[in-house]
């Protein structure tokens, strides 16, 4: 289907054919229809990988050009013409979700030109960072094609290899969509070498400094999860083969009793070394027993 897009188009900028069919964003939902909207438009089924080239091709929108960027994965430089900026030294996978993440902001730009007062709801902040990400990977990983190969592969760290290899996506943005679709007992952990929030604030006050400790840094689970809940900054104990895969820099995989601070749980874990920007960092799938 994408051939038939493949002349150059005049720019048509996504977001304000998209309101101009479908009306001004009201919730939640109106956002994902955005992202059937962009793949109907293009062409797209849901085979994977999907080539966002397609949505380019169909909206006349330049191929996103790649700069050393500091700060930001993607900027959204110019709504009007469709230039978007794309950090080079990112991995691929990484480029792929920033351009599906940016094709979102082209939809929330569009919202932002045609609300008036307060009529329609203003997407901002934290919250339309959340929206644009959860759109990027329901664009890249649609759900109708992802499930069926989550339900046969399971969800383990390598089949999220594979998933990732099969969607042209990075390992941790399969994983968590993993999290979301999977069925059964699961959580995604990840762990930072860090103080707990009160010893940071109180840190010219403690002499000697506190020692870093291996902690939650974020976590995410799927419905089906009963482990209870999982605190943020809790740390996890030294000889707990969690943090043997930090020092080491070794996988681990076995089962291991985690205290997280109400109570323990038993489970199977499967724990990798990885690097996040600049944090050295382990992350944990958890299968309570």
């Amino acid at each position: 289907m994408c051939e038939a897009n493949s002349a150059t188009q005049p720019y048509r900028h996504p977001g304000q054919v998209f309101l101009s069919q479908h009306g001004a964003l009201k919730c939640e939902d109106d956002v994902f229809r955005y992202v059937e909207f962009l793949r109907s438009e293009s062409g797209l089924g849901d085979a994977p990988p999907i080539d966002l080239s397609c949505i380019y091709q169909c909206f006349g929108i330049p191929t996103p050009l790649r700069a050393p960027l500091d700060e930001q994965q993607g900027i959204l430089v110019d709504s009007r013409t469709g230039i978007i900026l794309i950090k080079e030294n990112d991995p691929l996978v990484r480029q792929r979700f920033t351009e599906g993440h940016e094709l979102m902001e082209l939809l929330f730009d569009a919202h932002d030109q045609v609300r008036v007062g307060g009529l329609f709801p203003s997407w901002s902040g934290d919250r339309k960072e959340r929206l644009c990400d959860q759109g990027a990977a329901d664009l890249l990983m649609p759900e109708s094609s992802f499930v069926p190969l989550l339900l046969d592969l399971g969800i383990t760290l390598a089949a999220g290899r594979n998933l990732a290899t099969i969607y042209q996506t990075s390992l941790l943005a399969t994983l968590v969509r993993m999290m979301q679709h999977g069925k059964g007992n699961y959580a995604l952990v990840m762990w930072h070498c860090a103080l707990k929030p009160r010893e940071v604030r109180g840190l010219s006050k403690l002499v000697p400094q506190p020692e870093k400790k291996l902690r939650v840094w974020w976590r995410t689970q799927t419905k089906d999860w009963t482990g209870g809940f999982i605190p943020k900054d809790k740390s996890i104990p030294h000889d707990s083969p969690i943090s043997y895969a930090y020092v080491t820099g070794q996988p681990y995989s076995g089962k291991e009793t985690i205290h997280l601070g109400w109570g323990l749980i038993n489970c199977w874990v499967e724990a990798m070394p990885i690097q996040v920007g600049e944090k050295y960092c382990v992350l944990s799938l958890l299968h309570l027993c």
